[in-house]
């Protein structure tokens, strides 16, 4: 099933209908009951730069084997999964409620904080790779890739300036960043942590990358990077 050109989940107990983007459920026994569904930090990266990172990492698939390599086809190229969907700039179903400040299908990363909505152009992140911003009164930084649609964001609550090393400017996920002190932080997608001190740490705010259709249809009241 499909809301908005959103996949609609169920629950096995009661076989109600959740929203996947507000994770709330919309139809069925829990409708109306306040519950809303948490959410998890995920990562829209390469297979490639995953699989550099964490090399053990296996793939399921509904029958329990591993994937063959021809589902990791690069997305830019006509014989990978979807390149057809992905390379048409309008949706396959009506919008209802749309903003055409980006095209439809232009990646954005999604984030709502203490009840505000903002969303980052992943084009413009690629090029920025650190933008020092804030959702509401939170300080945060978000860092990104540049050769993918990995970024994430971390609160910032004693806004600390960070920059790249010079030599992760053309590279993917930073695995450092460095701070206006000079000193050194360890990136990964959980944290940045102090590579001196272990015990300062900055949190990652859980968010994730959809089209920017999909989250506007869904969180319209969205504030925008770079608008």
């Amino acid at each position: 099933m499909l809301f908005r050109s959103n996949k609609v989940m169920y629950d096995r107990a009661t076989r109600s209908l959740w929203h996947q983007f507000t994770g709330t459920p919309i139809v069925g026994e829990l409708a109306g009951s306040g519950i809303e569904l948490g959410y998890f930090a995920t990562a829209r990266t390469t297979w490639g730069d995953w699989r550099a990172e964490h090399p053990d990492t296996t793939v399921i698939t509904r029958e329990g084997a591993l994937y063959t390599a021809r589902f990791y086809t690069h997305e830019d190229d006509d014989k990978s999964i979807y390149f057809a969907y992905r390379a048409d700039p309008e949706t396959m179903f009506p919008i209802a409620y749309r903003d055409d400040e980006l095209a439809p299908k232009a990646e954005v990363l999604g984030v709502i904080l203490d009840g505000v909505e903002k969303a980052y152009p992943i084009g413009l992140l690629r090029q920025e790779r650190i933008v020092h911003d804030s959702i509401g009164d939170v300080e945060v930084v978000v860092i990104a890739s540049a050769t993918s649609s990995d970024a994430h964001i971390f609160e910032n609550p004693d806004g600390l300036e960070f920059r790249l090393p010079d030599d992760a400017l053309e590279a993917g996920f930073p695995d450092k960043v460095l701070d206006n002190n000079g000193k050194e932080w360890e990136v990964s997608r959980e944290r940045l942590t102090d590579s001196e001190d272990a015990s300062s740490v900055l949190e990652v705010v859980p968010s994730n990358v959809s089209f920017w259709f999909g989250w506007f249809a869904f969180h319209r009241g969205t504030e925008l990077y770079g608008r």
